[in-house]
């Protein structure tokens, strides 16, 4: 699903803020990813959902070397991506229902799926009033439910989180990870940032830490106790 070999991410002749990053998922694997602020994740992130091209090294997604492709290219390979961003980036002159329907828009589904589908989601996320809304009419976590909930509308191949919790009260916020499990044992391959303890401890999917730009994982023990590994191969 995804591979990263040797890579490397400078922005301008700066230092580099991700150095010799290695590591391969495996499809329909669940992952956080952790680290302190400033470690470099949502670099790390960017470069998953194709937002950059890496300094140096390769990177390959669903089989292909993003390195060489065009720009119509990685588009094609972006709409199997779903992404969720800290800052929404959701369309202001849109409602709710039409963020959310606008994955399913591109890439042409008929228009009664699409309001089954939006309506359900919504419903499911706590919006169902909510549809018709505007964004800026909305709180900071009533926005980040509309972007998670467009995120996976489509049932995206990889979905990537940064932080999807991080503006919601603790049952919407567990009911969006048991959504994100829901995706995952449908084959969805997981890759969310988060620094809540809780819910890693809860869901005890295995960790990829940053730290200084550098990558390893985490995985429990029997005993729950998460031990620091060396990455190795596809996991």
């Amino acid at each position: 699903m995804i591979k990263f070999e040797h890579v490397g991410l400078r922005y301008g002749v700066g230092p580099e803020v991700l150095s010799d990053i290695d590591f391969a998922l495996e499809p329909g694997s669940f992952h956080f990813l952790t680290g302190p602020s400033g470690a470099g994740k949502t670099s790390l992130m960017r470069l998953m959902y194709l937002g950059r091209k890496p300094t140096r090294g390769l990177v390959t997604m669903f089989g292909k070397n993003i390195n060489q492709m065009e720009r119509a290219q990685l588009a094609a390979i972006r709409q199997r991506i779903g992404v969720v961003f800290q800052e929404f980036r959701l369309l202001p002159h849109l409602s709710a229902f039409d963020n959310v329907a606008l994955p399913l828009r591109i890439i042409g589904r008929p228009e009664k799926e699409i309001r089954n589908n939006v309506d359900e989601l919504l419903e499911w996320v706590g919006l169902g009033d909510y549809k018709r809304a505007l964004p800026p009419t909305l709180s900071g976590g009533q926005q980040q439910r509309v972007a998670i909930a467009r995120a996976v509308i489509a049932r995206p191949k990889l979905l990537l989180a940064d932080e999807p919790t991080g503006n919601l009260d603790d049952e919407i916020g567990m009911r969006l990870m048991h959504l994100f499990d829901q995706l995952n044992r449908m084959g969805t391959t997981i890759v969310v940032a988060t620094h809540n303890q809780n819910i890693m401890d809860q869901f005890g999917h295995p960790r990829l830490a940053l730290e200084q730009g550098s990558l390893s994982v985490e995985v429990p023990d029997k005993h729950k106790n998460w031990i620091k590994r060396k990455i190795e191969g596809v996991f």
